[in-house]
């Protein structure tokens, strides 16, 4: 099986390392702030319950929605 990278795809480039940290760093401010609040308070007194939740919901919303906005907004 061969592995795609961003080479392969015409029109495609990748972000330098430095600029895709920073974007990660912002994209995940405000998830990581508000989500597992909010969770806490649906789910009073499972912290475990709401850790599995809010890792889940963050990284369903890096991988689909923040990543590929901010690296179509900062010219990925």
């Amino acid at each position: 099986m061969t592995q795609l990278s961003s080479e392969d795809a015409p029109g495609c480039k990748s972000l330098p390392k430095h600029k895709m940290a920073a974007l990660t760093f912002l994209g995940l401010l405000a998830p990581v702030y508000f989500i597992p609040g909010f969770l806490f308070r649906i789910f009073p007194e499972q912290m475990l319950l709401v850790t599995v939740l809010a890792v889940a919901v963050i990284v369903g919303l890096m991988s689909y929605l923040v990543v590929p906005f901010l690296t179509w907004v900062f010219g990925g």
